[in-house]
């Protein structure tokens, strides 16, 4: 295997997996959940709250980045970026990100407003309390920032306040934010061409150091436009990634992990320097990602999924939709009451999510495969 084709596979094999680990982190919730207005609260069960910990250590925040790097790497690979070849790039992008931006929103606000129907009063009895706006600008609203949009929730009491903004299909903002990212192209290639490494490191300064103020979207884009910009950097300059990367393998391999583990370590003893150590967990973890995918590949433990590679995208933008919903159901039906049958819950809820998607994505590309190119801009 080349190095062109072992840094081709080495990013095609990362895709599914950080696409299952943003549905693990989004079925695994500190948070619990309500079902026939009965709260369930993780709060009782210290097991599966620590378990969770863990998960947030070692998973959380770490798929997105790494989405955005390869998404900038990508973009600039083998091309000067010309007036023809930046528009023909906006063409694709219409069609693989914006038209499936609008499609799940859309979905997703759908799949609220059934929930209003008396035949789900039972299901659902707190909807009652959420107000309906549908004025044309709370309609925007919930395809960029659903907080300000078409359903206005109760505010409680002792909420934290999270300034970050979600379009209603949570998960799509990391397509909100790439869309930003990629009609500033132009300016970022000429950029990148003068400033070479520079640009970039500027940019991981204010990502990790403005973590500390809570800035709402200019955090999201900081996060979007440093990652990007570096994976940018990497086909701009022709950066040898395999190269530049395998430096850092046993670094890695080590400050990864006990990194993770500081984290889950500072929620309980240090929590004003959790968010110092997730940061530096999430720039070490694409090193990490990045690395493990290369050695399984070199030592053949395993391969490029095609199909998985391609379902990726498809799991990502649809999972928020039926994973609290598949959990739920499982509960229902098997009722635990330990913190151990609880786990078996939760990650059943993941296994059933994916197979369940998976198995959505194998129909509509076997007997709609166009059908599946609109709604997914893919196949």
């Amino acid at each position: 295997m080349s190095r062109n084709d072992l840094r081709s596979q080495s990013l095609d094999l990362l895709r599914f997996p950080l696409a299952v680990v943003v549905l693990a982190i989004h079925t695994f919730s500190t948070e619990g959940f309500t079902m026939h207005g009965v709260e369930y609260s993780l709060d009782n069960m210290p097991v599966l709250l620590e378990i969770n910990r863990f998960i947030d250590g070692f998973l959380r925040g770490q798929s997105v980045p790494i989405y955005f790097f390869i998404s900038g790497f990508v973009f600039f690979l083998g091309i000067d970026l010309t007036k023809e070849k930046y528009i023909q790039k906006l063409k694709n992008r219409l069609k693989t990100l914006l038209i499936p931006y609008v499609i799940w929103n859309a979905v997703a606000v759908l799949w609220v407003l059934v929930r209003f129907l008396p035949c789900f009063s039972s299901l659902f009895p707190n909807i009652g309390k959420v107000q309906l706006d549908f004025s044309l600008p709370a309609i925007l609203e919930t395809f960029w920032n659903a907080k300000e949009g078409i359903f206005i929730y109760p505010i409680v009491a002792d909420e934290v306040v999270n300034n970050s903004t979600y379009p209603q299909n949570v998960p799509l903002w990391f397509v909100r934010d790439l869309m930003i990212v990629v009609l500033c192209t132009p300016i970022l290639y000429k950029v990148l061409q003068h400033t070479r490494h520079y640009f970039v490191a500027g940019l991981g300064v204010l990502w990790f150091t403005l973590a500390y103020w809570d800035l709402g979207h200019i955090n999201q884009l900081l996060t979007a436009f440093f990652f990007f910009s570096w994976g940018s950097y990497m086909s701009v300059n022709k950066k040898d990634m395999m190269q530049e990367f395998s430096r850092f393998f046993k670094g890695s391999m080590i400050f990864y992990p006990l990194l993770a583990l500081l984290f889950v370590a500072s929620v309980h003893y240090f929590p004003d320097a959790s968010d110092t150590i997730k940061r530096l967990n999430v720039f070490v973890g694409l090193f990490f990602a990045y690395n493990i995918s290369a050695w399984l590949l070199t030592h053949r433990i395993c391969k490029v999924s095609p199909f998985l590679a391609s379902s990726s995208f498809f799991i990502y933008i649809t999972h928020i939709l039926i994973a609290g919903e598949f959990l739920k159901l499982l509960f229902f039906i098997f009722r635990p009451v330990t913190d151990w049958g609880m786990l078996s819950v939760y990650v059943s809820a993941v296994v059933v999510t994916v197979v369940f998607l998976l198995l959505i994505f194998y129909l509509l590309r076997r007997y709609t495969p166009s059908f599946l190119k609109i709604i997914a801009g893919r196949k």
